[in-house]
């Protein structure tokens, strides 16, 4: 029975001492916010997972490396602030996992270096930043901004109109079921695109391939640039387009059997027309890449 007891007791001993060997800490924290406040989220490393729901309230929930040293969260006049506090003499500091619960209406800002970030639920205005980490973010109908470096990018809408600027460097970016006003770049990665309806469109790409497929509104405008990467455009419209393609060496293909010619003394292909009652205006060009261009989706 005593050797029982004491191996008993080691046991609880031994766990506990990994425990705080480990140095992981949780942390929660629940305040008071307004139902269309404002909420910042500051994070260093990590994740960074935010969905709306229906109470008047921030909910904070975290695992902390041994890293970090604590979490802040105020609120003051409709604003909540929640960032992680890292050691001064750390290099780099540890890992922080948040989980936020915002009111859905809130308006949503997260800065991030080498932490993913994800948000569903949000139905406020996002502004999402990060260096290195990826972005995964549910639209609705409000204005989004987001910018990354190095990060892979994935949105998903309802076909809600809304205006969208989206910019990354070296990441892909993927939109599905987006509405209303796009302005997208990307230096070398791909963007590829799924508008239900969109009433102006701005892709700009370096290396990266432009794919775009989507319903145009009457009288819409649509460009579309790279440098060295491909265009593919399957762009229907209400009441049809002018369309001028141009690219200086790479090749133009349509599905309307139109014939590109050479634009005169200067190298390269132009392709121009109207489709239907040529309401809207869509412009591609490449220097290198080549293009496709698609009435019909």
């Amino acid at each position: 029975m005593l050797v029982s007891r004491l191996a008993a007791a080691m046991i609880v001993l031994f766990a506990s001492a990994a425990a705080c060997a480990s140095g992981d800490k949780s942390f929660e924290r629940q305040v008071p916010a307004q139902a269309r406040g404002v909420v910042d989220i500051s994070n260093v490393s990590g994740t960074v997972v935010v969905t709306g729901w229906d109470r008047p309230e921030v909910s904070v929930r975290a695992e902390l490396d041994e890293g970090v040293e604590r979490v802040d969260v105020s609120t003051d006049h409709g604003r909540t602030s929640i960032k992680v506090i890292l050691p001064h003499h750390s290099g780099h500091g540890g890992d922080a996992d948040l989980r936020v619960q915002v009111p859905k209406d809130s308006e949503v800002t997260v800065s991030a270096v080498s932490a993913d970030v994800s948000t569903a639920g949000v139905a406020g205005v996002q502004r999402l930043n990060a260096v290195s980490g990826n972005i995964t973010a549910e639209l609705a109908g409000s204005d989004l901004e987001l910018k990354t470096v190095s990060g892979d990018v994935k949105l998903k809408g309802h076909g809600q109109p809304a205006r969208l600027h989206v910019s990354s460097v070296s990441g892909n970016v993927r939109l599905e079921h987006g509405a209303g006003d796009l302005e997208a770049g990307t230096v070398s990665g791909s963007l590829v695109v799924s508008l239900d309806s969109a009433r102006s469109v701005r892709a700009r790409s370096t290396s990266g391939d432009v794919h775009f497929e989507g319903k145009l509104t009457r009288g819409a405008d649509f460009d579309a640039t790279s440098v060295s990467g491909d265009l593919k455009v399957r762009a229907s419209a209400e009441g049809g387009y002018a369309y001028e393609v141009s690219t200086f060496s790479g090749n133009i293909t349509n599905c309307f059997n139109a014939t590109p010619s050479e634009p005169g003394h200067m190298p390269g292909h132009l392709l121009q027309g109207t489709r239907g009652d040529g309401a809207g205006h869509v412009r591609l060009k490449t220097m290198s890449g080549d293009v496709q261009l698609c009435d019909r989706n």
